[in-house]
């Protein structure tokens, strides 16, 4: 008996495709191996999604359905801290987020959502329009880029196996060891440069950001 044909809405196919890059990577994430997970052909797909990418484009909107927006305060520089701080540790629960992301504008209801919640600070904050817009895309190019970043390999050693700690203490003993003449600030750093504090270092870039911004708002309401 032949096997009924199954009737996949565009829903089941994003939260399986989200599953498929939870448990195997980006690189996994392809159109047959959605299918496969699905029990279906690949054609039974390609009724919703003519390629990859308008797959991933969908995905991208879908990794923002269960992060709600903080409700705003009366201090937007809390707000854009904490709300900065979700948004790393949301995008670091989302295996391979960052690299669904990158480059991608995203104009689904849960990126929308996201959006229009993300500029309050920068509007509360006294800054104009394209002020508000360009600080806004700094700080979400800035998070998602130190998301990529810490979910990367940081060399070939960790690629294969060795731990990111013990990559960094392997880095510090060779920066350390280098001629002091030749690269001062280098050996001068090296115990620095090495920390393995990632939070920390995240915390630290966007301090600067909004302090940068409050300054850069305070001009623009004193040019009003």
């Amino acid at each position: 008996m032949a096997r009924r044909k199954r009737n996949l809405t565009l829903q089941q196919i994003v939260e399986a495709a989200a599953s498929l890059l939870q448990r195997r990577g980006y690189d996994a994430l392809t159109i047959r191996n959605v299918a496969e997970l699905l029990g279906v052909k690949s054609a039974s797909l390609y009724w919703h999604f003519k390629t990859k990418d308008d797959l991933e484009e969908r995905l991208a909107d879908e990794m923002f359905a269960d992060l709600i927006p903080a409700e705003p305060t009366d201090d937007w520089r809390m707000d854009l801290r904490n709300g900065s701080l979700r948004l790393r540790a949301h995008l670091l629960s989302k295996r391979d987020a960052g690299r669904i992301l990158a480059g991608r504008l995203g104009a689904g209801p849960n990126r929308l959502r996201q959006m229009e919640a993300g500029l309050g600070p920068f509007l509360r904050a006294g800054l104009d329009a394209r002020g508000a817009a360009f600080a806004s895309h700094a700080v979400h190019v800035y998070v998602q880029g130190f998301v990529i970043f810490e979910t990367s390999p940081l060399a070939a050693a960790e690629r294969k196996g060795k731990s990111r700690r013990r990559v960094l203490d392997d880095t510090r003993r060779t920066l350390a060891k280098l001629s002091k003449s030749a690269f001062p600030n280098i050996t001068a750093l090296a115990d620095a440069l090495t920390i393995p504090d990632g939070e920390g270092r995240f915390l630290y870039g966007l301090d600067c950001l909004i302090a940068g911004i409050e300054q850069t708002a305070m001009k623009t309401r004193r040019s009003r």
